[in-house]
């Protein structure tokens, strides 16, 4: 394989499950104090995938030039990551009506600039050069290994329901929100290649090991996020492989109105095998510190409806906690121009996932990673603090404009 399709599709792997298949692998070799082992093994990781993305986009620059191609959906995503930057920098820089943790700022700073847009910039350099197959191959590989080293450092993973007594995390830098989230991207990938693949190890050993690992980590994490995000992605995947959008949706309101008939028989299966997670779906108090939380970016969004107020919530002692909703953080922070472009770019992003799965089932796979975190999103994270979002926008975008253009020219040259 030429080395340039390579890097390029290493990188956008990279992006995908790179950190979580570095942290496992590295961090209980390492040994020592937890804050110690996380930084010995994140400050080199990221260094790499920043050198990683910079070697993408000097080979892509060299074989394409500087230009980047760019549709609705990039478009709406370059207007509102600029509007978000110009409020980073008046909050982080300029107002003096707040105080930050200068390790904080540089948590911003770090994500913003060098993870979110400097990858997704590497991305929208290197789209053509990626290599899907390749890429969704090692994408399974690294999962595969994640999950397995998540097996055998946390042995509770396999214990009796009844020895479960707290959420479960993957290792120190992976929480349990994003461990539940791992769990979803293996159970996409397992579904994917029993759909997609043709060898008999690959198509049935390994998905049903991916799939049934990831349920297990996805509900003993003990996050409600996870379970919106399957629901979601069962969803996308009936609209898109029925030939015709109307019985997609009739079949996935069927689908929904099922869970909620039988949601409580749903959740007594979901009892015997990560009773946490029910207690914390049914009693938990987290629900109504969330609700205080939307309740708090509400009232900073009204405080300036059009421009926005402030980037994030923040406390008294220099830290910030986003609002765990990103339509609602996009309205708090930017206003409701900020607000309707970041909700037209998620709309847009999804119409374009919607025709590149629906016309090519080799992409189904990173546009259900792509939905995953979408959902996500509007339970937990911020998307500044998210770079698969934006990269993974950014591919299905170009990508889908490159693969309807292609078969224009298809349809053309034979007629």
């Amino acid at each position: 394989m030429n080395p340039g399709r390579f890097l390029s599709t290493l990188n956008l792997v990279f992006v995908i499950i790179g950190y979580q298949f570095a942290t496992s692998l590295l961090i209980p070799i390492y040994g020592g104090d937890i804050e110690g082992a996380t930084r010995v093994v994140t400050i080199p990781y990221r260094l790499f995938t920043i050198a990683l993305a910079t070697a993408v986009i000097i080979q892509s620059i060299s074989k394409y030039g500087a230009s980047i191609r760019q549709n609705r959906t990039t478009w709406l995503l370059t207007v509102f990551w600029t509007m978000l930057l110009f409020r980073l920098f008046y909050d982080l820089e300029v107002r003096t009506d707040f105080f930050l943790l200068p390790g904080e700022m540089f948590r911003v700073w770090l994500y913003a600039l060098l993870l979110c847009l400097y990858s997704g910039l590497s991305v929208a350099y290197s789209f053509r050069d990626v290599d899907l197959k390749l890429a969704f191959r090692l994408t399974a590989l690294a999962l595969s290994v994640t999950l397995t080293l998540s097996l055998i450092n946390n042995p509770l993973l396999l214990a009796a329901s009844e020895e479960i007594a707290k959420r479960m995390d993957g290792n120190a830098a992976l929480t349990t929100i994003a461990f539940g989230q791992l769990g979803i991207t293996a159970i996409i990938i397992g579904g994917c290649m029993i759909v997609t693949e043709r060898n008999l190890l690959i198509r049935f050993v390994l998905p049903a090991f991916l799939i049934v690992i990831g349920t297990l980590i996805s509900l003993r994490s003990g996050s409600r996020g996870p379970l919106l995000c399957l629901i979601s992605i069962i969803v996308f995947t009936t609209i898109t492989r029925t030939r015709k959008l109307s019985n997609g949706i009739l079949l996935s309101l069927l689908f929904t109105g099922l869970v909620v008939i039988f949601y409580q028989g749903i959740l007594a299966i979901i009892a015997r095998i990560a009773p946490v997670l029910v207690e914390r779906l049914l009693y938990s108090a987290s629900n109504e510190e969330r609700a205080l939380l939307l309740q708090e970016a509400w009232e900073a969004f009204l405080n300036n409806p059009v421009l926005g107020d402030r980037f994030a919530i923040i406390h008294a002692d220099g830290k910030f906690i986003y609002s765990h909703n990103m339509l609602l953080d996009a309205l708090m922070g930017t206003g409701i121009i900020g607000g309707t472009v970041f909700a037209a770019m998620y709309i847009s992003s999804i119409i374009d996932s919607y025709k590149i799965a629906k016309h090519d089932l080799s992409f189904l796979w990173i546009v259900l990673i792509l939905i995953q975190h979408i959902t996500a999103g509007m339970t937990s994270s911020a998307f500044y603090l998210k770079p698969v979002i934006t990269a993974l926008i950014i591919f299905v975008s170009l990508s889908s404009v490159e693969k309807m253009e292609e078969e224009t020219e298809t349809d053309e040259n034979e007629t």
